[in-house]
This record gives structure tokens, C-alpha cells and sequence, in this order.
């Protein structure tokens, strides 16, 4: 979880950076309708830097500095997650999760939570937890789904707690055992 912030912070540093570097003259030339400072992105991104890459993705996917277009965020993020960037690779699982940018398409979607969730992403290991539970787009397993919430919870994921509180509850996967749902359903509330 720390190294996944010191990436974050990492990440929102490199684009404030890129502000005030190219803040000066904000529009270039010959694209008026794309801030410079994309633009130079952009060739950053393009010499293979994934991190600059997934930032562009997030860019285009919430519309900041550029009109929104989902298709050119998942451009980002698939060259991002092609060289394992984690964060990349869980915003394209919840992209195909979802049916942003892209037809929905489950098998996709655990695919890349699966890759981000075996990296250590919290929320991706939330996501592959309701997948095994609901059996999306994979065989239902209640013993995974278990094992996904666990790893999120350990994290201090506090949906991934109140789901593993209810499967404790419930005895699904697992002896049942009221006082661990006690415990996980006071974590995650």
C-alpha cells in the first residue's frame, strides 16, 4: 500500500511538473484545442515512460485540459499496462468491468484485475473477491473469493472487510464464525 502511494504522489508530482514547465505557452500551434503541456506529454509517453502514460490515460478519461474521449484513455492505459504498470492495469479491468470506452466484457476485465490484484492492488483484489463470489465471467469459488478479500482487507480495503464480514456471517467458504464477522463488519464501518 506505501509503495502504491509513494507511486501516486510520484505520478501527481510528474504532472505538476509538466504544468509549470510548459505553463508558459499553454496551446501550441498546430493542435489549439490540446494544451502544450499534453502534447510534450505525449512524446514523453511515446519514448515509454508508463507512468506518464497512465497519467495521460486518466487525463483523457476525466476530460482534464481536453474533451473526454474514453477511447484515447484506453489507448493510454494499454500502453501502460503493457509495460505492468499496476494502476493502469486495474483502471482497464474496471474500464472493461464497466463498458467504458469498450464493449463490457467480463473475461477482459478479470484479466486485468487479476494481473493488478497478483501486484498488490487493493481494489483489484476487492473486484476479483465479487467476481468469485458472483462467478463473473469465471467459475463461481467461494474459497478464492475468500482468499481475494482477505488480501484487500489486510490492506485496509473497507468494502473487501465488510464482504469478507458477511461470508464469515454466513459461513461460506469458511467455518462460521460470528465473531470474525463482528470483527470484519466493525473494520469496515
Amino acid at each position: 500500500m506505501l509503495n502504491a502511494r509513494k507511486h501516486n504522489y510520484f505520478n501527481y508530482a510528474l504532472i505538476f511538473i509538466c504544468l509549470i514547465i510548459f505553463s508558459l505557452n499553454l496551446y501550441s500551434e498546430d493542435n489549439q484545442n490540446i494544451p502544450k503541456y499534453i502534447l510534450n506529454m505525449k512524446e514523453i509517453a511515446e519514448k515509454g515512460n508508463s507512468d506518464v502514460q497512465y497519467n495521460l490515460g486518466l487525463i483523457y478519461s476525466n476530460g482534464e485540459g481536453v474533451d473526454k474521449d474514453l477511447k484515447e484513455a484506453i489507448y493510454w492505459f494499454k500502453k501502460s499496462a503493457s509495460l505492468n504498470n499496476v494502476l493502469a492495469e486495474y483502471k482497464l479491468g474496471y474500464m472493461y468491468d464497466n463498458g467504458l470506452g469498450v464493449q463490457q466484457d467480463s473475461e477482459e476485465a478479470y484479466k486485468y484485475y487479476l494481473s493488478a490484484g497478483q501486484q498488490g492492488n487493493a481494489d483489484a483484489q476487492y473486484n476479483l473477491g465479487i467476481f468469485y463470489r458472483l462467478g463473473i465471467g469465471i467459475s463461481q469459488d467461494f474459497q478464492e473469493s475468500l482468499d481475494w478479500y482477505k488480501l484487500a482487507s489486510k490492506q485496509g480495503h473497507i468494502a473487501a472487510q465488510n464482504n469478507l464480514s458477511l461470508l464469515y456471517e454466513e459461513g461460506i467458504a469458511t467455518q462460521q464464525d460470528i465473531l470474525d464477522a463482528i470483527k470484519f463488519f466493525r473494520c469496515g464501518n
